[in-house]
């Protein structure tokens, strides 16, 4: 009986145990909060909890408190183009009504019960960066919109000029699409770059900014963002993500800039980065951006040329989902209900269109260094302003923003030293890009690459500062480097922080900009830094 009775308290712990252990460590779980960088007392915070591989999200949600307080609580739900998993606690946390110092926070998984806790500092109030302390939302109407913008900022600098760049590309689509607006499209400027300058959804969401590093082409963002809002008032059941985005190239004349459409995407086949059609109907956002939307674009020129626009329109608004959920089969359907031909055979007369062009070179070399810039933002982004990555952007609803007086979301951004310098790069090598100076621009954007080599080899824990006499400034050098030799008299480094038998790259950063090289100009005020990595671009950002 004795024996009996021991077992079952075993059983009986077994499953008590069981219950109450933790399904997965708190560690694997991680956090975002927003506004970027540091808090202060007055933000209303948000927080995104991303869960660990190999967890099943179904039935649970994350509950956050500060103390006995809970402060609010979110299922797990696909976010943003990505469709990343996560639980998105949106403005959660009103801290107006504390005082400047560390909080904890206590987050609980429902209805496991796990819990973690994370430590926020908040700074004063009076620390806020300008121009949000006296920051407000402010609203100009105009013919075809309502402009939302954010006072103190180049959007309210130029309003006025925006109004009627947007008023000119809407009236031109209108005539285009044959589309008129029963309401005024809402328009909101963000202070800062997300994603690739430009979001449609229930407002335009459009970047501008001083020395915006995609480029400043206000026009081409907001002509290609109002293609999508016109598109989308013409209706139709599907509209696959290949002939939205490639519509939206194909009237604008291009992606980010005017662009001979067939000639450039007939460098693709040249450069071997053509990417198989039922691939991008059904995968089209984790391709390589570049080479997605140029390949769709003149997939959509193509089908105007041969058909005409009106067929052409008529075939996009009539296709509809197939049992088996795939894009491909569904523009298979259409096509042959419409033209009488199978999405095979339409690859098969557009690929025979791109084998008969000649691409000249310099189409050929802007394609390949606009590939180039595009993967740098892109891992840029992913590396050190992650909110900014257009898979996951951090995008809340304008009018919620205004509803609650927050501006902050859209103001702050990464402004660290890195950022700085990644950032001029970025905007160097754009200007290079847009004037043609094809080879300056992939020198600029080799320098980049191997800065990001660097921080992700040895991040900011992993850098110890050494004193250069010849610059008479400090370094950032990763652990185990050493300052090399340098010569007093030419001032410059023959070797900089070079191990024995390792190789070398420097970035030097300057107030007036930048250089890298294997050896230094004699620069007084530069920061270092210092890669043993052998550099290799990194093609096919996702």
């Amino acid at each position: 009986m004795r024996r009996l009775v021991t077992v079952h308290w075993l059983l009986i712990t077994c499953l008590l145990v069981a219950c109450v252990a933790p399904v997965t460590p708190p560690e694997k779980f991680s956090l975002i909060t927003h506004p970027d960088g540091r808090l202060y007392v007055g933000d209303q915070v948000s927080f995104e909890v991303m869960m660990p591989s190999g967890f099943k999200p179904e039935g649970h949600e994350v509950q956050v408190s500060l103390g006995d307080k809970e402060l609010g609580r979110a299922g797990f739900g696909p976010y943003g183009v990505a469709g990343r998993t996560e639980a998105t606690l949106w403005w959660a946390w009103d801290t107006r009504d504390l005082q400047p110092g560390p909080e904890t926070l206590t987050f609980t998984l429902l209805p496991d019960g796990l819990t973690w806790q994370e430590t926020v500092t908040l700074q004063p109030q009076s620390g806020v960066p300008p121009p949000e302390p006296g920051a407000h939302w402010a609203v100009l109407t105009s013919d075809c919109c309502i402009l939302n913008y954010i006072t103190g900022t180049a959007a309210e600098r130029d309003i006025a000029s925006l109004a009627q760049v947007a008023d000119e590309e809407a009236a031109d689509l209108s005539a285009r699409m044959d589309e008129s607006l029963s309401e005024k499209i809402p328009l909101v400027f963000m202070p800062r770059v997300l994603g690739n300058g430009g979001f449609a959804g229930n407002a335009i969401y459009v970047s501008y900014l001083d020395n915006d590093y995609l480029g400043n082409a206000t026009a081409q963002v907001l002509h290609h963002e109002f293609v999508h809002w016109f598109d989308t008032l013409a209706g139709g059941d599907l509209r696959p993500t290949i002939f939205q985005e490639g519509l939206a190239v194909y009237l604008s004349g291009g992606h980010f800039k005017p662009e001979p459409l067939i000639p450039r995407a007939a460098a693709l086949l040249e450069l071997h980065w053509y990417i198989p059609l039922r691939t991008l109907a059904d995968e089209f956002y984790p391709q390589q951006h570049e080479i997605g939307y140029l390949e769709a674009a003149a997939l959509v020129g193509y089908m105007v040329e041969a058909y005409g626009w009106k067929a052409f329109d008529a075939f996009y608004r009539d296709i509809h989902a197939t049992p088996d959920g795939r894009d491909s089969q569904a523009i298979d359907t259409a096509l042959q209900a419409h033209f009488g031909i199978t999405f095979t055979e339409l690859e098969g007369s557009y690929l025979e269109l791109l084998k008969g062009q000649t691409a000249p070179a310099d189409v050929r070399d802007d394609l390949r260094s606009s590939v180039q810039f595009y993967d740098t933002v892109c891992r840029y982004q992913q590396a050190l302003d992650p909110s900014a990555y257009f898979m996951t952007a951090w995008l809340p609803d304008y009018m919620m923003m205004i509803q609650r007086g927050i501006v902050a979301d859209f103001l702050r951004h990464p402004g660290g030293m890195d950022n700085r310098l990644i950032e001029a790069m970025l905007v160097n090598a754009d200007h290079s890009l847009r004037a043609g100076e094809y080879d300056q621009a992939e020198r600029t954007l080799k320098g980049v690459n191997v800065l990001l080599d660097v921080l992700r080899a040895y991040p900011n824990n992993g850098m110890q500062t050494s004193v250069c006499p010849a610059l008479r400034t400090k370094v950032r050098v990763p652990e185990g480097f050493r300052i090399g030799a340098y010569s007093r008299k030419i001032k410059t480094f023959r070797r900089v922080c070079q191990p024995a038998g390792s190789s070398y790259f420097a970035v030097v950063m300057v107030a007036s900009g930048y250089h890298y090289g294997q050896i230094p100009p004699p620069i007084k005020g530069a920061m270092i830094f210092v890669s043993q990595l052998k550099y290799g671009l990194h093609h096919n950002c996702r």
